[in-house]
């Protein structure tokens, strides 16, 4: 992760994680063409959910928000889009966190948690396919 994504990371613990029991499954963001603005916008999609202790929710929220991002700092930006409106993905299971943030391009971040919900996916997703290739084949 470099510097920026640091920062990006940073700046989301102390917006949405004040008391520590928000956990980040998954981050990413691009540069995107905001008219009227002068200075780059990037969407950054945030895949969290909560922890208490070692205890992850199984279910995350999911939402897009946006940043201006300049050599020295970072900013949210275009507030009245995100701010104040529910989650855009509201109670999914971690398992599709990491493929939701993907849709937007690739993560910078994900958790450990997040990685391996999405693998049990994967892993199902290829047994599936297995078992219906074996009994088009009987």
């Amino acid at each position: 992760m470099d510097i920026k994504h640091r920062q990006l990371l940073s700046i989301l613990n102390t917006a949405f994680n004040p008391e520590g029991d928000i956990h980040f499954l998954a981050i990413a963001k691009k540069e995107i063409q905001v008219h009227g603005k002068e200075r780059p916008v990037h969407q950054v999609r945030v895949a969290l959910t909560f922890q208490e202790g070692d205890t992850v929710n199984p279910y995350y929220d999911g939402t897009d928000l946006f940043v201006i991002m300049d050599e020295d700092s970072i900013q949210f930006t275009l507030e009245e889009e995100w701010a104040d409106g529910p989650p855009a993905v509201e109670g999914s299971p971690i398992e599709l966190a990491l493929g939701w943030v993907s849709k937007l391009a690739e993560p910078f971040y994900f958790s450990p948690e997040a990685l391996a919900a999405s693998q049990t996916i994967t892993s199902g997703n290829a047994m599936k396919i297995r078992c219906q290739k074996e009994d088009s084949e009987n």
